[in-house]
């Protein structure tokens, strides 16, 4: 049997590490939003011995994330699984992708399954969590939109709010991948990640608007050290014409404005350009 689902790209813009011992309440606080590129998985399912196969793009890949989501689903049905992910956009630059790819094939195998929706963020959540790629993409884009995580952990544990406003984006990549794992590992890191993240959340929670979302965004990458100098030239240039910040934890920039052609063509000096929307219909079957 097969299935065929989406999953909306997640960006980040300030956070907050928060662990514990239960996976479901261990995540992040912090805000960002879904947008409409992402991933499209197509799930084949056979009777067999729990083998899992991955591919990314049309090559065969180790993706851990998505694999452990695929046996978080499966338990101990002795079926095998293929999975062909189509990613829009790049891994480990802040836009969700791993969170995506695994939420897309869960939710795909849920439908072969017969399993409900929810199973699926509880596999891609718990995925995440263990292999450290995202504290709390899942959470947001099950929530869709314009997400503030007021409490950490997948919902209902988890306490994920809606703010107001949609718009149009530009997204620039401009440097090498950052490993998200790598940098959760570190502890001075992961310390002023905390330091400002829990001020600049506390800030966002007390004026849930857009603009401040930007604001406090750029606080947290002044603040966190996990911007780079070309980040910072390309979020200083975008903002002569608009809102821009860094995708958290990317080489990456979201921005968004009046004249949408004209930050792409800004961004572009910087590195690869996308346009795309925020998202507020989240993942569905194709």
């Amino acid at each position: 049997m097969r299935a065929k689902a989406f999953c909306p790209g997640h960006v980040t813009g300030l956070f907050q590490v928060c662990q514990h011992e239960d996976v479901m309440t261990c995540g992040s606080r912090g805000a960002g939003l879904s947008i409409s590129l992402g991933v499209v998985s197509e799930v084949e399912v056979a009777d067999g011995t729990g083998k899992v196969d991955i591919w990314l793009n049309g090559l065969k890949a180790n993706a851990p994330v998505t694999e452990r989501a695929v046996r978080n689903m499966l338990g101990e049905r002795p079926l095998d699984v293929k999975v062909r992910n189509e990613l829009q956009l790049p891994v480990a630059q802040g836009f969700g992708t791993s969170a995506a790819g695994s939420i897309s094939a869960a939710w795909a195998l849920a439908r072969v399954l017969g399993s409900p929706e929810s199973d699926a963020y509880v596999a891609a959540h718990s995925a995440e969590i263990a292999n450290r790629t995202g504290m709390g993409d899942v959470s947001g884009i099950m929530r869709g939109g314009i997400e503030l995580r007021k409490r950490p952990g997948l919902p209902p544990i988890g306490d994920v709010g809606r703010m107001d406003g949609r718009m149009d984006l530009v997204l620039a990549v401009v440097g090498p991948s950052i490993p998200t794992a790598e940098m959760l590992s570190d502890r001075e890191t992961v310390y002023r990640i905390n330091s400002f993240g829990s001020r600049g959340v506390d800030r966002l929670v007390e004026e849930p608007t857009t603009e401040n979302l930007f604001r406090r965004s750029n606080e947290f990458m002044e603040g966190s050290g996990l911007s780079t100098p070309e980040v910072r030239r390309a979020v200083w240039e975008a903002k002569k014409w608009g809102w821009a910040s860094q995708a958290m934890i990317g080489n990456s920039v979201f921005a968004t404005g009046p004249d949408l052609d004209l930050l792409a063509k800004v961004l572009s000096r910087f590195g690869q350009v996308y346009r795309c929307s925020v998202d507020v219909e989240g993942p569905r079957l194709l």
